[in-house]
């Protein structure tokens, strides 16, 4: 593979200059956003980063409307059928099974079903949202009053919350580091951390075109924007939380079956995904490895006296 290295560019996790390219890439309005991955920590990630206009421009109404959102795995959550089975009750029993209450926070609520399911289940919530049109969409269907923003514009107290829970949000996030520092800050005492999220990179279709396409010198472009600024494997994960302040991280690799998976790019990249998911699906049910979903339970540290 020829590996491209820029010299001025540091591991936005880590800050390790040791960075590679990875053989895709993203084409923006006209903009190529290459990816690389750190060899200390592990992390994928894009550069250059989309701007904070593009960034709202990528998260307008159409993201929900359009079923972009959670890797376009749900419908519409402007579709009132859809609310009703977008929140993910099993994963919430789960939360419950070791958090049974207290004060329940959201990043990246979008239209907000699962923080109104957490609400029903006894918790009191609270959500922060990026978009503008999913807040509204939130304090039309539930009632919700969501922050707009990010979770540091919401300048929440100190250990404000028993849970926190991110949905298919840490790979948007532009400054991972610092978003998950103010989590922790506004954790209480062994407050509880909960992340799904995809790990796209991590599964066999994905690491045999990394080799394929290395091994010839080529690069693919994705042909979406680019709404995954970092890609995330369970090396890097648990790299990126344990920095961050937090302990006893357990991340449970998980697969889409192939029939539920999406299905983008050429006939040949379409074929390809389909046959590779079958004995992969397999390999992570059986071993717990290669997954393509991450669920993700970590507490905060206890305070070094």
């Amino acid at each position: 593979m020829r590996y491209i290295i820029n010299s001025s560019l540091t591991c936005p996790v880590c800050t390790s200059p040791d960075v590679r390219n990875v053989p895709f890439q993203y084409s923006f309005r006209g903009q190529c956003m290459r990816a690389y991955r750190c060899r200390t920590c592990g992390i994928i990630f894009i550069h250059p980063q989309p701007t904070s206009e593009q960034l709202r421009e990528l998260y307008s109404a159409e993201y929900f409307e359009e079923g972009d959102f959670r890797c376009g795995h749900e419908s519409s959550y402007c579709d009132p059928t859809a609310l009703e089975h977008i929140a993910n009750t099993g994963l919430l029993d789960e939360i419950k099974s070791i958090r049974p209450s207290g004060r329940f926070l959201e990043i990246g609520c979008a239209g907000g079903a699962f923080l109104h399911a957490a609400r029903k289940a006894g918790y009191t919530v609270d959500g922060v949202e990026f978009s503008q049109d999913a807040c509204r969409i939130a304090k039309a269907t539930f009632g919700l009053d969501v922050h707009p923003g990010s979770v540091e514009d919401a300048h929440f107290p100190d250990e404000s919350f028993d849970v926190v829970f991110m949905g298919d949000v840490i790979e948007h996030l532009p400054d991972p580091v610092t978003s998950i520092m103010e989590v922790q800050r506004i954790l209480a005492a062994q407050g509880l951390l909960v992340l799904e999220l995809p790990s796209q990179t991590n599964n066999l279709y994905s690491r045999t075109g990394f080799a394929v396409y290395g091994a010839l010198g080529r690069t693919t472009t994705v042909g979406l924007p680019p709404y995954h600024l970092f890609e995330y494997r369970p090396r890097s994960l648990r790299f990126l939380l344990q920095r961050c302040g937090f302990d006893e991280v357990t991340i449970r690799e998980g697969i889409l079956s192939p029939r539920h998976i999406n299905l983008r790019g050429s006939l040949i990249q379409r074929w390809s995904k389909k046959a590779f998911q079958y004995p992969n699906w397999c390999i992570t049910r059986g071993l717990h490895v290669l997954g393509d979903r991450l669920t993700v339970y970590a507490s905060k540290a206890p305070r070094r006296v």
